[in-house]
């Protein structure tokens, strides 16, 4: 990785079929996958220009059934921000979105880098969780709202934007960014064969 390029992890979390796996497919190889298997864990990489900096986006796509929701907890601590999603056609996945927060929040902090995603408002005619409902829970949350489609690609660019752009607007986070990368180049070393 070249010095100007900041590598950012962005977790991908949510209820099973909200469509992780196909909002993460769909930003990373541009299409739609219908029917995808799900493993626990997986990790997509691109690499990206924001803001005039180069940004390798690190994605981990999260297969998060009852029995894995507790791993959260063990591979949340290498994310800096997340996106939770919830399908728009399940209030189920949108009521889930708080548990979700709390097991993050105590990874990380009250407030972690996030954006709350309602995916597939493709299918609007089966909505059953309100666009305004989303918006005041995005604002509990402290976080950006936006509606997307896997399925046509709608706001999908947009929403790894705004998880990359919540992170690239933070000092802190920048600072600390940057002294990793200090330490790793100190540490260097040499493979002994």
């Amino acid at each position: 990785m070249d010095n100007k390029e900041l590598e950012l992890k962005i977790g991908v979390i949510g209820k099973q079929g909200v469509g992780k796996s196909t909002i993460t497919m769909r930003f990373i190889d541009e299409r739609f996958i219908e029917d995808y298997d799900p493993i626990l864990i997986d990790e997509y990489r691109k690499k990206k220009d924001f803001n005039d900096k180069k940004i390798i986006l690190s994605i981990l796509d999260t297969a998060s059934s009852e029995e894995t929701i507790y791993n959260i907890r063990s591979w949340a601590k290498y994310c800096d921000s997340f996106v939770l999603v919830y399908s728009i056609d399940d209030k189920n996945t949108f009521n889930e979105i708080l548990t979700y927060d709390q097991i993050i929040q105590n990874v990380k902090s009250k407030n972690y880098p996030k954006v709350l995603i309602g995916n597939k408002n493709d299918l609007f005619t089966k909505r059953v969780v309100k666009t305004k409902e989303g918006k005041e829970l995005a604002k509990h949350l402290n976080c950006k709202y936006i509606e997307t489609s896997a399925k046509n690609g709608e706001n999908i660019k947009q929403l790894f934007y705004e998880s990359a752009l919540v992170l690239l607007e933070n000092e802190d986070y920048l600072k600390r960014k940057e002294k990793e990368k200090e330490k790793e180049k100190k540490k260097g070393g040499c493979l002994l064969m």
